[in-house]
């Protein structure tokens, strides 16, 4: 799923019968008929949701009255303002980072020994030329990867990721590496939806509206292996929690 996908998918159509008028958070002209309204609770007209240039992490409309602009990197990608204010484009910040994300997994009870990984900020192209042929992601859609070489785990991401973002696909790669080093043997679907879990761990850690957009995408995307693994390894983990369902991973 796209951003732009996502970002049209949890859009919806109303009638204005507000006789007042209602004004358009994008263009700040009064809305006559008919707008759409997204999951952030802005209202726009429908023209601006065919021909809108939106972030790739929040799926809002890039503009000057909605995100107070934003910028394109060189790769193609389109961050808006709001979300570069906590991109991870520095070491210092991606320690950080790796702290809070090891620090929430190991609270679940999924210790993972950080001297045993690699963490990596690399360019689109790198990463997505490392992924090609192997990976079930989209080249547009991909943001992190894991391998293993020379009894290293290297998890290389995307560099210039808004910080919530960053931690959930750390926190995806780094159940790829527990999963890899207690030798569990899951089928794609089964794998792919239980390092989802890590990512939903995250954004239930953050109490912003962006972390429920972001959980969001995972709990609505379509994809036979990520969307419908999620939702077998999300039921699995109502039913049992984190310390029983990584147990019975262990033991099967």
């Amino acid at each position: 799923m796209t951003i732009a996908t996502l970002f049209i998918s949890f859009a919806l159509l109303f009638s204005n019968s507000n006789s007042m008028g209602t004004y358009c958070d994008i263009c700040n002209e009064v809305i006559v008929t008919e707008y759409y309204m997204d999951a952030w609770g802005n209202k726009f007209h429908s023209e601006h949701l065919e021909n809108g240039v939106y972030c790739n992490t929040c799926s809002r409309i890039i503009s000057k009255g909605l995100t107070g602009g934003g910028f394109e990197f060189n790769d193609g990608r389109r961050m808006c303002k709001l979300c570069s204010t906590s991109m991870i484009n520095t070491e210092h910040l991606k320690i950080k980072s790796i702290g809070n994300v090891l620090n929430i997994l190991g609270d679940a009870g999924i210790s993972i020994d950080d001297k045993l990984v690699s963490i990596n900020l690399v360019d689109r192209e790198s990463l997505q030329n490392a992924t090609y042929s192997i990976s079930k992601h989209s080249k547009e859609s991909i943001k992190g990867y894991t391998y293993y070489n020379n009894q290293n785990y290297v998890i290389n991401i995307l560099w210039g990721l808004n910080q919530l973002e960053f931690e959930g696909v750390l926190a995806h790669e780094l159940l790829h590496v527990w999963v890899d080093y207690n030798n569990i043997k899951l089928n794609k679907s089964k794998l792919e939806g239980f390092c989802n879990l890590g990512s939903g761990l995250i954004y239930d850690s953050y109490s912003i509206e962006l972390a429920n957009i972001l959980k969001l995408s995972l709990e609505n995307n379509p994809n036979p292996i990520y969307g419908k693994g999620y939702k077998y390894m999300n039921s699995l983990l109502d039913i049992y929690g984190w310390e029983k369902l990584t147990t019975m991973l262990q033991n099967n």
